[in-house]
């Protein structure tokens, strides 16, 4: 339980946007319509040109908070969102996904009534082909902090207590530009247990640029290999790893 953070939701639902006026209506009605109410829902836009805060407006719903000023991308507009949270639960999604269904929060919420994990995940509706993904693929079910060295859990699917981020004042590394969510996720693994849902929580679409195979691994092998510390065990796949890119 809270007891230094106010909890003034049960989830805050952080949706960075810029310029998102073309999908923006699919996702805020899928989490309008839901059946569970108890959520607010932030917008952190960073200054957006055309009609995505109309569109925003228009839904005029007290749950829609719109915080527009200038950022430095996705992840410091997602960093901004931790720090005007007021929910129990944190959860991130892009404007151009939606949540699976209606009855996805709750559904969501009673896993999460007596679970100790502080962070919790589930799958993902893959829509449109990537280079980790096919078209109406379920990604990607259960991790072990071993796997998640391996590839990611999508941000669409993952659920953070909202005390333990302050508690431990995460925020995402602003020196990954495409992936930091990555390197958040094995932090957070690092220093607790995560619980999985076992239920579809988004339709994610696929095309962003983080889907591009070959900037994830060309950008982002180091992220990895910080936390191979986790696994003692393991030392020779690390030392493999620093072999691998000290040829190359």
């Amino acid at each position: 339980m809270e007891t230094q953070w106010k909890v003034e939701a049960k989830f805050s639902i952080i949706v960075p946007t810029l310029n998102s006026g073309k999908y923006l209506e699919r996702l805020l009605s899928s989490l309008i319509n839901q059946n569970f109410s108890e959520f607010e829902i932030l917008v952190m836009d960073g200054v957006s040109t055309d009609n995505t805060l109309e569109i925003i407006n228009s839904f005029k719903d007290k749950r829609i908070e719109i915080y527009s000023s200038p950022d430095k991308g996705v992840y410091d507009a997602m960093n901004k969102g931790i720090s005007a949270a007021k929910g129990e639960w944190v959860y991130f999604i892009g404007a151009d996904d939606w949540l699976y269904d209606k009855h996805t929060l709750d559904k969501v919420y009673k896993r999460l009534l007596n679970t100790s994990c502080h962070v919790a995940y589930g799958d993902v509706l893959i829509h449109g082909d990537s280079d980790w993904a096919k078209d109406q693929e379920v990604y990607a079910g259960e991790f072990d902090s071993f796997r998640l060295t391996k590839k990611n859990i999508c941000h669409q699917g993952i659920f953070y207590r909202r005390s333990f981020l302050n508690k431990n004042q995460l925020f995402f590394d602003l020196q990954y530009p495409i992936n930091s969510d990555w390197d958040f996720n094995l932090r957070c693994i690092s220093i607790t247990k995560f619980l999985y849902l076992n239920l579809i929580i988004a339709n994610f679409s696929s095309g962003g640029l983080s889907t591009n195979a070959a900037i994830y691994d060309s950008i982002f092998e180091d992220i990895p290999l910080k936390y191979y510390f986790l696994f003692p065990s393991k030392w020779k796949v690390f030392i493999s790893k620093v072999k691998k890119i000290l040829n190359n």
